[in-house]
């Protein structure tokens, strides 16, 4: 079926189409958020993407330590504590503490400190012990305490981890080194072929192995007669990468945090989200009629959006105050279309103008309104996500999504959902043809009805 509307022939099975598909996007993205099952006949299982969405320390439950930086004078010093930084959550994530993170900062007494926060651990004292042994790691051709260091660890390697030998296929341990790494082991094992190499940690001799050939790459392997097992072989690759930390660290705070306390805060933030957001829903089908109904709609698209690439988004971790971000954004998202609305009423009250060419001049001059207050909101998470500590950062990071989906679901989803309400609203009968304005909560002002 069709109408004559503003010049333009409109087909309802169109808009039905339109409508349809937007539901069926809403039902199946609510339902792969929250639903678990295998897949197929293969070993894996598909889990709700909101259930994989990463969670921070508050949330989850874990450890956070904070290390004093002991100062040695060095001029370089600052360059080595961004590299402790770094070999630090190189080390954790090496070990399955993907969602750990290392952050610098300073104490009340000035003095600089590294925080270690890594969530949903279980056994908080291995993290603690994985952590808390910083070293420092030399490599000598002569086994005595004093003898000359070729290699040293936090000069020369960039990092250990554990790997397979590739003729036995047994666990080894795998070196790689920086540039200078690289031509000092360079050097070393050119003309030491066949001689051994002794490795110190924290100035005594953990092992000793054997140089097979010239290595000129940056990249070698530790093996053992018989092999390691893949425990031992773990233990020696952190050792080693323990001794690439560039400064000294010493434990100055320890919390452990329950997951109980996290469990309880996911549970109430979601209540009240859920609380906020059915009354936003009532309020703007209420107010604005249809045209309340289409922001509805729009938002519904906004929230499993939002949740979907909270999950998939690798930078994204899920604190308290990154809940704080989302549920902000959401307001943000329902202003925008109350400033659509408003203009849109605007233009038909003060104008001669059916409701189809009213709805997208409304568009029309809320963009700008729109992009500005939006633009310089996510000026403002940028600089937190820079700058910020890491709690911060969370609020920071999950607002940015949040404003850029907004902006999506306001100028796009609304309008592509309001554009196929009309020729549904459409009243064909000869004495009241066109739309019923009532539907949409708009009036004209007396003048303008005057001077048709």
């Amino acid at each position: 079926m069709f109408y004559y509307y503003g010049g333009h022939l409109v087909s309802k099975k169109k808009s039905i189409i339109v409508l349809s598909l937007v539901a069926i996007v809403i039902i199946l993205m609510a339902v792969f958020a929250v639903v678990d099952f295998p897949i197929g006949n293969s070993i894996y299982d598909y889990h709700g993407y909101a259930k994989t969405i990463k969670l921070g320390l508050d949330m989850s439950g874990g450890v956070s330590a904070v290390f004093n930086v002991i100062e040695d004078g060095h001029p370089d010093l600052d360059v080595r504590i961004d590299g402790t930084v770094t070999s630090l959550q190189e080390l954790l994530v090496s070990k399955g503490y993907t969602e750990a993170t290392v952050t610098r900062g300073t104490n009340s007494n000035g003095m600089n400190t590294i925080r270690v926060e890594v969530p949903d651990v279980d056994d908080p004292e291995a993290v603690l012990s994985l952590i808390g042994r910083p070293a420092t790691l030399e490599f000598k051709l002569e086994d005595s305490d004093t003898a000359e260091a070729i290699i040293v660890g936090n000069e020369h390697l960039e990092t250990a981890y554990v790997t397979t030998d590739d003729s036995s296929g047994a666990y080894a341990v795998g070196l790689k080194f920086n540039e200078a790494g690289t031509k000092a082991f360079s050097d070393m094992t050119s003309a030491n072929v066949g001689k051994s190499t002794y490795i110190y940690i924290n100035g005594e001799r953990y092992t000793t192995v054997t140089i097979n050939s010239a290595i000129t790459t940056g990249s070698a392997i530790i093996t053992s007669q018989g092999g390691y097992s893949f425990e031992e072989a773990k233990d020696f690759a952190t050792r080693l990468q323990s001794g690439t930390f560039g400064v000294e660290l010493q434990q100055a705070e320890v919390r452990s945090i329950s997951p109980t306390l996290g469990a309880n805060a996911v549970r109430n933030a979601l209540i009240a989200g859920a609380i906020g957001i059915a009354i936003i829903f009532v309020f703007m089908a209420v107010v604005y009629r249809f045209v309340g109904l289409a922001a509805d709609i729009a938002l519904c698209v906004y929230i499993v959006l939002l949740l979907w690439f909270s999950s998939v988004l690798p930078w994204v971790q899920l604190t308290l105050p990154g809940i704080a971000g989302l549920l902000l954004s959401i307001g943000m998202a329902v202003d925008g279309n109350v400033v659509i609305f408003e203009r849109i009423r605007e233009e038909y009250r003060d104008t001669s103008k059916p409701i189809k060419t009213a709805v997208k001049t409304g568009f029309k001059r809320s963009i700008a309104a729109i992009i500005d207050g939006n633009v310089t909101t996510l000026i403002g998470a940028v600089v937190l996500w820079i700058v910020g500590s890491a709690t911060i950062q969370g609020f920071a990071v999950t607002l940015f999504i949040g404003i850029i989906l907004s902006m999506f679901s306001s100028l796009v989803i609304t309008r592509l959902v309001l554009n196929a309400f009309l020729p549904l609203t459409a009243n064909l009968e000869k004495k009241h043809k066109g739309i019923n304005e009532k539907l949409y909560g708009l009036k004209r002002n007396t003048t303008v009805e005057e001077g048709k």
